[in-house]
C-alpha cells in the first residue's frame, strides 16, 4: 500500500495544507470555493492511500462484507484503510460503483469534519479536512451534504436526465463522468449532533435497483460500529494533542495516568510574558483580549514548535515550555535551538502590531527567560483532577528570572546554567537575588 503522504492527521498532528481545488473531487464544498477565493487558513489537509492490485478484495457478497464490518474492520488500525478496504470489498460483489464518499463530523479546534472520498478511475481514497470556516462560508448552499449531515435526509439522483433536473453541482459533475445514480445516506453518529453520511455514485445503464438500495442501506447503519470507534480514537488524539502537546498527549493516551507517576527530565526552560497585561486588559473588552492573546500566544507556539520545543501549559498571558535534552551532548543543540526560537518569537510578536485585534493600541511586549536544568516531569494535582507538568527547582528558577527581566527590560534573559549549556559567550547582565531562592545567581542576555 502507498501513501502520498505519511503524516496522517489524526496520528500525529503534523499537518500538510493543499490548494482544495487541486483535488480530484471537492465533492459539495466545490461549489463555494469557487466563489471565495482560495485561503490557506482554510485548505485541508489531504492524504491520498492506494491499495496494491494484489491486496484488493475478490468474490464479495453482501452477506460477507457485512461480518466483515461486524467484526475484522474493527481491528484495523487506521480508518483510511478500513474505509479502502470496505469499498473494495463492495466493487467485488459486482456493484459498478465509480465513487464511494464518507463525510464525518469530528471534534477538533481546526477543523469541522473530515471528507474520504474513493474513485475506481484512480484506485484511491483521498482524506480531506473540513475547516470551521469553510463550513461557515457553506451555510447558505444546499448541498447532499447538508440534507444529510443536519438534517438526516436520505437523498437519492437519478442522473439520466437533462442537466437542468439536477439539482446539486455535484450531480451534474458525476453525470459529466459517466454517473447514472447517487445515494447519499446518513449513518447515525455516536456523537448525536450530526449524523455521518456516505454517499456511492454508479456508472450502471438504469442505475441502482431497488435491492442495490436496501443492501447498501444495511451496510450503511452496520457502519457506525467502525466510523465511532475510529472517530472516537480520533478524538483522543487530537484533543490530548492539543490541551497537553504533541509529547504529553501520547503519553497520557498510553496509560501515564497515574498521579505522582513521572521522571527526571533534563530541558531548556521557557518562561514568557507580556509586558502592560493588566493594565491593558482592565481597558479593553474580553473578547478582543482573547483575540490579542489567541495571537501572541500563536506567534510564539510557531516559533517553539518549529524549533522542537513543546508548550507545557499557558499560565494567564504567559507560557511555559520545554526543549528536551535527551542525553548530555545535546545540552548545546537544545540551548541553541531555544534561543532561536526565542529570537524568532520576539520578531513574531512585535509584528502583531498589524492584527486588526492591536488597531490603536502599543505593540506588545514580551519577555522570555531560559533555563537548562532537571525538572520533574508527570502527572500532579488531586485524585480526580490531575495535571501532566514539570516541577522543581529549575522551573521555580525560569520563572524568577522572567519576573527580573521585566525590572531589566531585557527582551530575552538566560541563566548562568544556559550560558554553560550554550557555551558561547553571552553578555552579564551581574549577579541578581531570585525571590523565593538563597542564591544569587549571575543572568545574562544574547549579544
Amino acid at each position: 500500500m502507498r501513501r502520498d503522504q505519511e503524516a496522517h492527521p489524526f496520528r500525529d498532528g503534523r499537518l500538510h495544507f493543499v490548494d482544495f481545488g487541486n483535488m480530484a473531487d471537492a465533492s459539495a464544498i466545490k461549489s463555494p470555493m469557487k466563489r471565495w477565493p482560495s485561503d490557506p487558513a482554510l485548505a485541508p489537509t489531504v492524504e491520498v492511500f492506494e491499495r496494491p492490485s494484489n491486496e484488493r478484495p475478490t468474490a464479495q457478497t453482501m452477506s460477507t462484507i457485512g461480518e466483515w464490518l461486524l467484526g475484522p474492520a474493527r481491528q484495523i488500525e487506521h480508518g483510511l484503510d478500513a474505509f479502502d478496504e470496505f469499498v473494495w470489498r463492495l466493487l467485488a460483489t459486482g456493484l459498478p460503483i465509480m465513487r464511494v464518499s464518507l463525510h464525518v463530523a469530528v471534534v477538533h479546534p481546526q477543523y469541522f469534519g473530515t471528507n474520504v472520498i474513493w474513485w475506481r478511475s484512480t484506485g484511491q481514497t483521498t482524506q480531506a479536512m473540513i475547516t470551521h470556516e469553510l463550513v461557515e462560508l457553506m451555510k447558505g448552499e444546499d448541498t447532499p451534504v447538508k440534507r444529510v449531515v443536519l438534517f438526516g435526509e436520505t437523498v437519492r439522483r437519478r442522473l439520466e436526465v437533462p442537466d437542468d433536473e439536477l439539482d446539486f453541482p455535484i450531480c451534474v459533475e458525476l453525470k459529466a463522468k459517466g454517473a447514472t445514480d447517487l445515494l447519499a445516506l446518513p449513518i447515525t453518529s455516536a456523537h448525536g449532533a450530526y449524523n455521518y453520511m456516505i454517499s456511492f455514485a454508479i456508472d450502471r445503464p438504469g442505475g441502482l435497483s431497488e435491492g442495490d438500495v436496501a443492501n447498501l442501506t444495511w451496510l450503511s447503519r452496520l457502519m457506525p460500529l467502525v466510523i465511532d470507534m475510529h472517530s472516537y480514537r480520533s478524538i483522543a488524539r487530537n484533543l490530548l494533542a492539543f490541551y497537553l502537546g504533541a509529547t504529553t498527549g501520547p503519553r497520557v493516551l498510553a496509560g501515564q495516568v497515574r498521579r505522582g507517576m513521572g521522571e527526571a527530565l533534563n530541558a531548556v526552560l521557557w518562561s514568557s510574558d507580556l509586558r502592560g497585561f493588566t493594565e491593558r486588559s482592565d481597558r479593553l473588552p474580553g473578547e478582543r483580549m482573547i483575540a490579542i492573546l489567541d495571537a501572541l500566544f500563536d506567534a510564539q507556539a510557531n516559533a517553539i514548535n518549529q524549533h522542537g520545543g513543546e508548550i507545557l501549559k499557558f499560565i494567564g498571558d504567559g507560557l511555559l515550555a520545554i526543549f528536551p535534552i535527551a542525553n548530555p551532548g545535546q545540552s548545546a543543540d537544545a540551548a541553541r535551538r531555544a534561543l532561536e526560537a526565542a529570537v524568532e518569537a520576539q520578531a513574531a510578536v512585535g509584528r502583531l502590531s498589524e492584527h486588526a485585534a492591536l488597531a490603536g493600541e502599543a505593540s506588545l511586549k514580551i519577555v522570555v527567560a531560559l533555563h537548562a536544568g532537571s525538572a520533574l516531569y508527570g502527572n500532579i494535582g488531586a485524585a480526580d483532577r490531575l495535571d501532566f507538568t514539570v516541577i522543581g527547582p529549575a522551573v521555580n528558577l525560569v520563572s524568577r528570572v522572567e519576573a527580573i527581566a521585566k525590572t531589566l527590560n531585557q527582551p530575552i534573559v538566560v541563566t548562568d546554567d544556559f550560558v554553560r549549556a550554550y557555551g558561547e559567550p553571552m553578555k552579564s547582565l551581574g549577579c541578581h537575588k531570585l525571590r523565593g531562592l538563597a542564591m544569587p545567581h549571575e543572568l545574562f542576555a544574547p549579544r
